[in-house]
């Protein structure tokens, strides 16, 4: 039985495939100790003990199938100036895998009769624990569950059933003495092996609605959504670039060109990442980080781009096509920023105008 369930998931698309009890996960500690270390995204659901339980999303839960699906082929495009995540460069993982899942649950209920619920990413248990346990791959220094033929490129699924199935065994492997990720973390959020501050992660930051610190937004350099820079680092992910079809997609757009991003309107919006995993933070957070970049980076040729948002209705776009313009243009753009400060109503974005203005004075010697 096992195994015919194992090649079936194989058949329709998943490249790993791991099994394990639906017991309680031993993780209430870990969980209580980042809470109060203050290093929880904000972002988890549920309490600890619907973050451990399976048996609170399936009741009678025996068994977990724990699933993988290798995304680690998108590369950036030439054309491209900014920088998205590769699990935002093919079709929304949650949809692929959650067809897929359902796919696997009617196989589990047309053959044994089982009853299943079906998980990915957007729920509260601990998948990462999950996976681990079934032998889906092993805790990397970065938090990320590493296959050891596949790298960490892995979006996770996975579906708890009432029918018992054999558990596999956890990998008897480690990072050793690698530490690549830490060294290259941007943030330092690797605070130590095995621990994230999720509040400095800069995957986090690119999610977070509203005004960013300064500091936050010289450290995005580029990004627009997500980061990989701790995956790229590690060596299980070197050399693997082979795409999945089962992400593939027509993209009528370059989700990675900051001028396409500056210029969408709502419908290129929705053609581009409302496709794919980054458009659940809606617009405004992917134009704000496109305006950081451009002004991180200096890209002169997207200063007309840039001012045109000045007048923006949104505060915080406002805000930010005023650092990106003061950036882009230095001493060449303070009559538009006095021109936008002079308008400017909202408290919090005037304060960030009158900053620029002030630095520019300083940095140029304007009286």
């Amino acid at each position: 039985m096992k195994e015919k369930i194992r090649l079936y998931a194989q058949s329709i698309g998943f490249d790993i495939v791991g099994f394990t009890d639906a017991d309680p996960l031993n993780v209430t500690n870990v969980l209580k100790d980042r809470e109060r270390k203050g290093y929880l995204s904000g972002l988890e659901k549920g309490n600890t003990a619907e973050r451990t339980n399976p048996s609170e999303l399936l009741p009678g839960a025996r068994s977990i199938i724990s699933v993988g699906l290798y995304y680690g082929g998108r590369r950036q495009r030439k054309t491209g100036n900014g920088k998205i995540t590769m699990a935002a460069k093919g079709r929304d993982y949650h949809v692929v895998i959650t067809e897929m899942l359902n796919r696997l649950a009617d196989f589990l209920k047309d053959n044994w009769g089982a009853s299943s619920t079906v998980m990915t990413d957007n729920n509260q248990m601990v998948e990462r624990e999950i996976a681990r346990k079934a032998g889906v791959g092993f805790y990397g220094k970065n938090c990320s569950i590493i296959n050891p033929d596949m790298g960490s490129f892995i979006f996770l699924g996975e579906l708890i059933t009432d029918l018992y199935i054999e558990p596999d065994s956890p990998l008897d492997l480690s990072c050793g003495y690698c530490d690549r990720c830490l060294k290259a973390c941007p943030a330092a959020a690797i605070t130590r092996p095995y621990e994230i501050n999720a509040q400095s992660c800069l995957s986090y930051i690119t999610v977070k609605k509203g005004f960013l610190p300064e500091e936050v937004k010289d450290r995005l350099q580029n990004r627009i959504y997500g980061c990989d820079t701790c995956q790229e680092a590690c060596p299980y992910n070197k050399g693997r670039f082979k795409n999945n079809p089962a992400l593939d997609m027509y993209m009528p757009f370059d989700p990675e060109d900051i001028g396409f991003i500056l210029s969408m309107n709502n419908k290129q919006f929705k053609e581009s990442f409302c496709k794919t995993s980054a458009g659940w933070r809606g617009k405004t957070v992917i134009q704000r980080n496109a305006l950081i970049a451009a002004g991180n980076m200096h890209l002169k040729g997207q200063a007309g781009a840039v001012a045109a948002l000045l007048t923006d209705c949104r505060p915080v776009i406002r805000a930010e096509a005023a650092r990106a313009l003061s950036k882009i243009l230095g001493a060449k753009s303070l009559s538009q920023l006095t021109e936008a400060y002079r308008s400017e109503e909202d408290e919090q974005a005037k304060a960030e105008i009158a900053r620029y203005i002030e630095v520019i004075e300083v940095n140029h010697h304007i009286l």
